[in-house]
């Protein structure tokens, strides 16, 4: 049914559909499960609605709660993947930068993404807002400043040729006022650049996906959503690219269609006893057959990588 008082956070719009409500318990127990973190303080009391926008077809948890610093020092400490060194979306983005373009990438984590490009280090300023990863950076030489992009593009409006961010949007509170002050911060003519999880891929049918949900992710981007950011704010966009499934996730990919099979239709939560023996059956069989998947089968994989050039006329 339509909602006609919860607000797309990212084009304002007030017709919004409900697509599910999610319980907050059992967001907690996966939480605890997969990583052994309580997130109970920053959920609250609340159970949270899922949302699709009819306009946009921005998909939105509500309310927007998000993780703070507490939680993310708890992720890099039980995951030693949270910030990889190399990633696709690196590779094929580095082809857009030149040496003297001048460079900002929002959310830098480590700085990895610096060394896969040829810009200086003088033309080169991450912003980070988890103080551990800025030290991690910064022990590498890289620049990096501890503040908002809200609060940043006040200070610097339209002094980049790049601004980039990589795996950020879908975790923020306010994705029209991120969007905004990247687009501010950009020269006219200069290139924004997001990359974030694909709608348009299999993790859109994956259930228990613990860190495709809040706290930790509050959004979700299709194609058709990552298209109407330009309409929205008169960019043109000039590539969408989908990753291929990465190796790393092919038993992912193979277990979420095995799942698909039996246990329709889809659900974010599925904690039964039914789902538990089909998706261990499924992973198991999936373990088997990853092999003997041809390359040029493989659908889009987790990420999609979204480059808009900002208008010379404004």
């Amino acid at each position: 049914m339509i909602n006609y008082q919860i607000i797309c956070p990212l084009c304002s719009s007030n017709s919004t559909t409900k697509i599910e409500t999610i319980n907050r318990e059992q967001i907690i127990y996966l939480y605890k499960k997969d990583f052994g973190i309580d997130v109970s303080y920053l959920l609250k009391n609340a159970d949270l609605d899922y949302y699709e926008c009819s306009s946009c077809k921005l998909r939105f948890f509500y309310p927007l709660i998000v993780g703070d610093e507490k939680f993310y020092n708890a992720l890099q400490r039980v995951c030693d993947w949270y910030y990889m060194d190399t990633k696709e979306e690196y590779i094929y983005v580095k082809n857009y930068i030149k040496p003297d373009d001048k460079v900002l990438e929002v959310g830098c984590g480590k700085g990895y993404f610096f060394k896969h490009i040829s810009t200086k280090t003088k033309y080169y300023i991450g912003l980070e807002l988890n103080k551990k990863a800025k030290e991690t950076a910064e022990s590498n030489g890289i620049k990096v400043e501890n503040i908002t992009v809200e609060d940043y593009s006040k200070k610097y409006p339209e002094t980049f040729d790049v601004v980039v961010s990589f795996q950020v949007l879908e975790h923020v509170s306010d994705p029209k006022g991120f969007i905004e002050a990247k687009i501010k911060l950009l020269k006219k003519g200069g290139l924004l650049i997001i990359a974030v999880p694909s709608e348009d891929s299999f993790i859109r049918y994956a259930a228990n996906v613990t860190l495709n949900l809040p706290p930790h992710h509050v959004t979700r981007w299709s194609d058709e959503t990552l298209k109407k950011i330009a309409e929205i704010y008169n960019l043109k966009m000039i590539d969408l690219y989908h990753e291929k499934v990465q190796e790393g996730h092919k038993v992912w990919f193979i277990t979420t269609v095995l799942n698909s099979l039996f246990i329709p239709p889809h659900r974010l939560i599925d904690l039964s006893l039914k789902w538990k023996l089909i998706n261990k059956f499924s992973e198991k069989l999936a373990r088997l057959i990853k092999e003997k998947l041809k390359e040029e089968l493989l659908p889009n994989g987790h990420t999609v990588v979204c480059i808009y050039k900002k208008d010379l006329v404004l």
